[in-house]
């Protein structure tokens, strides 16, 4: 194989698929990223077994071939490389990477050990505008749980009902839905649970870009697709719980209030929560007060009195901080909405105005 390309386009093509390869002493090749010549571009494609990623390059090909290269190694020599053209060929289990002063060789693994990427063969899909996407994702993926015991719940839900897609995400103590308009394909229902290094991965990819990203629903596996890059992952087994049944529909306070204000108290008033990670929140109709305190006996206490529309009844609840600036940190509008029932009830927040995205914290019980 001998092909020539700038380095900025075989940097970025580099930094999509490089931190998909694992670092594995029981499979080495599955370290090293696949280089072959494609339909006159430059496929590069990584894999852990669970994900994989295929990305083209535009070049000019000198000679057909494949190779695989340590990933690690020629993504820190590509970006080390100066802005010009890079050629790369393939010589006698080396790579040879040369510019007009640099001239490296890089170790090789043969092309025939690197596992074959699947292709999911679908014709049920959808396509989602990426920064959308990228912002549902953001909105939820903190919440999918930690534990892989429970692998349901570890990953992210994918519910398409016809023109609808839900994302969502849960540990059992909070939840997270976003919900998006789908304009584009023949109407169809599916759900599927996507893992969270994958869904996370796909965030990084979309990064700023634009235009389309398509969801192709396999049996065991799902696609997504967009620009030159194209990403194949398995599908966590099992069923989603049926969250929609614990969230409440009816409330006895809704307090509005400036999100920027309440992450500055939550900030201030967790200093002294660091054991408990707990704040109280008092919800004050006569004063149109949203109060937040906490106490420590080792450190003190704080309390912070904030400006709120409060419509219904006072009352109190105690929520885990983290919980909440997890939600307020993905959320862009300039104020937020609690809606409370009791301090043995989940809460509900969302962004003032919007429907379409929800997110639930359980109360932490004395």
């Amino acid at each position: 194989m001998k092909i020539i390309c700038t380095q900025e386009n075989l940097k970025n093509g580099l930094v999509i698929t490089g931190k998909v390869s694992s670092s594995t002493n029981t499979l080495p090749i599955l370290n090293n990223l696949m280089l072959s010549t494609e339909n006159g571009q430059l496929k590069i494609s990584s894999t852990n077994l669970e994900i994989a990623v295929n990305t083209y390059v535009r070049c000019k090909i000198e000679q057909e071939g494949e190779v695989t290269v340590g990933s690690k190694t020629i993504t820190e020599l590509v970006n080390n490389l100066p802005s010009q053209n890079i050629t790369l060929e393939s010589v006698n289990g080396e790579m040879r990477v040369d510019t007009e002063n640099y001239h490296t060789s890089v170790k090789t693994l043969p092309a025939e050990d690197f596992p074959l990427i699947p292709k999911v063969e679908s014709e049920k899909s959808v396509e989602i505008e990426a920064q959308a996407f990228k912002n549902s994702i953001d909105q939820v993926v903190f919440a999918a749980s930690q534990n892989q015991t429970q692998p349901e719940i570890s990953g992210v839900l994918l519910a398409l009902d016809n023109k609808k897609l839900r994302v969502v995400a849960t540990d059992r103590y909070r939840l997270a839905e976003k919900q998006i308009e789908i304009d584009s394909g023949q109407p169809f229902s599916e759900e599927i649970i996507v893992p969270q290094k994958t869904i996370q991965e796909i965030s990084r990819i979309i990064g700023s870009q634009k235009g389309g990203v398509v969801v192709s629903f396999g049996e065991n596996q799902v696609g997504f697709s967009f620009k030159d890059t194209v990403v194949v992952s398995r599908l966590v087994d099992g069923h989603y719980p049926d969250y929609r049944q614990i969230i409440p529909t009816e409330f006895r306070t809704t307090t509005t209030t400036q999100k920027q204000s309440l992450i500055n108290a939550l900030k201030t008033v967790s200093i002294f929560s660091q054991n408990t990670n707990s704040v109280n929140l008092l919800f004050s109709p006569e004063k149109q007060q949203l109060v937040l305190n906490t106490e420590s006996q080792d450190l003190g206490k704080s309390e912070v009195e904030l400006p709120a529309r409060i419509e219904g009844v006072g009352g109190s609840v105690v929520l885990n901080h983290h919980y909440i600036l997890d939600c307020l940190s993905s959320v862009g509008a300039q104020e937020v909405v609690i809606k409370f029932i009791d301090d043995n009830s989940p809460s509900i927040m969302l962004p003032e105005g919007k429907t379409d995205y929800r997110y639930l914290v359980m109360p932490i019980k004395s």
